[in-house]
């Protein structure tokens, strides 16, 4: 049985695949942002997708329904969608693939991801994802990857992208990366940390981050000015909410102190063994937070200020349409 619906087949020269998958590869929405983010700048064209049926339980990841003057007006199912965007001046083409972890048979699904590449003889594959971390949100981004040639370490190590130690649970991107490797297919991930106490929230910072390694590491020369200044806002509008609230404010300086003695520890461990690739923060390596406010309740107490600024923009933005 065929797993994968060809919308088109279009003909793509050497393209590299970016993807990201919605739900545990994908903290904040970061990853799958990113994609977002670059569909809307590139618009490129949707040419197959992969069938939802055999991959996923309905009642976990469920469809979505729409309607107008209470009549069912669709049903979206969850999508695994491959999209071609090509430009005549760049020497390869590009495959966005925005999709959800699947719940069941995952060997199936990677092998019908791998059917997909290996049609269009793909030169590249770059995976998106991003977890959750004890950092606060106003230090810079912490970044980590892992290649699977010594070209793509290179090309790594020349962004400052250090490698992960990780071992534990894993997610569908992990997977894939296996698979990937085994079939000779050149492929790279890039994993960013988002703060978990904005785990509700599409942290935008987080994503702005994950695109700029991404157009660095594959050369796009993308200008990345538009998300980077809207990175910088939701900075401050974050740090203006957590500072109307004591609790908050004492447990991200709390995380700040923490990651500043975390760098000091490293670089006395690497004046001792300059073989330790680790990073301050990796998600084998989490940062204590000793005796502060739990994480439920600082998530709690954000996202709750959070709720009530966007209730306030939404009035304000009525009651000038109102004036008008």
């Amino acid at each position: 049985m065929a797993f994968v619906h060809y919308l088109t087949r279009p003909e793509l020269r050497r393209p590299v695949v970016i993807a990201a998958f919605a739900g545990w590869n994908d903290a904040a929405d970061a990853a799958t942002t990113a994609i977002k983010v670059l569909v809307d700048r590139w618009q490129p064209t949707r040419f197959a997708e992969i069938e939802s049926e055999e991959f996923f339980d309905f009642t976990e990841t469920r469809p979505t329904v729409s309607a107008n003057k209470g009549r069912v007006r669709s049903i979206t199912w969850p999508s695994n969608a491959f999209m071609a965007y090509t430009k005549p001046d760049m020497d390869r083409d590009i495959i966005l693939f925005l999709g959800s972890e699947p719940q069941l048979k995952w060997k199936t699904f990677t092998s019908t991801f791998l059917e997909v590449c290996k049609y269009f003889n793909v030169s590249e594959i770059l995976m998106l994802g991003a977890f959750l971390a004890n950092i606060p949100h106003s230090l810079d981004v912490p970044v980590s990857g892992l290649s699977s040639t010594e070209d793509m370490q290179e090309r790594l190590s020349e962004i400052d992208v250090q490698g992960t130690r990780y071992e534990g649970p894993t997610g569908i991107v992990g997977v894939l990366q296996e698979a990937i490797t085994k079939e000779k297919i050149p492929v790279s991930s890039l994993w960013a940390a988002a703060p978990h106490y904005l785990v509700a929230t599409p942290n935008i910072k987080v994503t702005a981050a994950l695109l700029a390694y991404m157009n660095t590491f594959m050369s796009f020369d993308l200008d990345l000015s538009d998300i980077q200044s809207d990175a910088v806002n939701f900075e401050e509008q974050i740090t203006r909410l957590v500072a109307r609230d004591p609790d908050a404010s004492a447990y991200v300086r709390k995380l700040e102190e923490q990651i500043e003695n975390a760098g000091q520890d490293d670089d006395d461990e690497n004046e001792e063994d300059e073989e330790d690739e680790a990073s301050p923060i990796n998600p084998d390596r989490p940062t204590g937070t000793g005796p502060l406010p739990s994480a439920d309740t600082l998530i709690r107490r954000v996202e709750e200020l959070l709720r009530k600024e966007r209730e306030n923009n939404q009035s304000n933005g009525e009651s000038s349409e109102g004036n008008e």
